[in-house]
């Protein structure tokens, strides 16, 4: 790197370090900067750790926190502390989904909307047309068309 080159990152400081990447057998060479160097290598520590984590099998688990065990968590259904979240994860999302059904919260009021009563989207839909509002005139249309079919007309 006899030139200053920008790094190929961030695109904002001078590239300093080189690095080779390799998926599937193609590799490809960058030029980064020290700060975007540093980012990079405290992810692939973070995902060193994450892969040896997972390397051990969830019943084997023990959380370094509060000594929580997998078959504790079965026992009693409570997790100890809130670093069993992370220890635990790959499990609860399965359990939760078991559960539940899904891991995405819908929150406390999932209930169905109120029904919208077809005469007021026509009288909205007239009012639209009478005051030339033809794009608010055509989303009630499709809204109508949508709720009703098109036999409602």
């Amino acid at each position: 790197m006899s030139e200053k080159e920008l790094c190929q990152i961030c695109h904002h400081r001078i590239a300093e370090h080189k690095f080779v990447r390799v998926i599937d057998g193609v590799s490809k060479s960058y030029r980064v900067c020290s700060h975007c160097k540093a980012l990079m290598d405290n992810k692939y520590a973070e995902l060193r750790r994450e892969a040896a984590r997972r390397a051990v099998p969830v019943e084997m688990r023990k959380c370094p926190v509060c000594g929580m065990t997998l078959r504790d968590f079965t026992e009693t259904g409570l997790l100890g502390c809130a670093n069993c979240y992370k220890v635990f994860d790959d499990y609860l999302l399965e359990y939760i989904r078991g559960y539940h059904g899904a891991t995405t919260h819908c929150g406390m009021d999932a209930s169905v909307p109120a029904p919208v009563d077809v005469e007021t989207l026509y009288r909205e839909l007239k009012d639209a047309a009478d005051a030339q509002d033809f794009e608010t005139a055509a989303k009630l249309k499709k809204e109508i068309e949508k709720r009703w079919g098109t036999a409602n007309e």
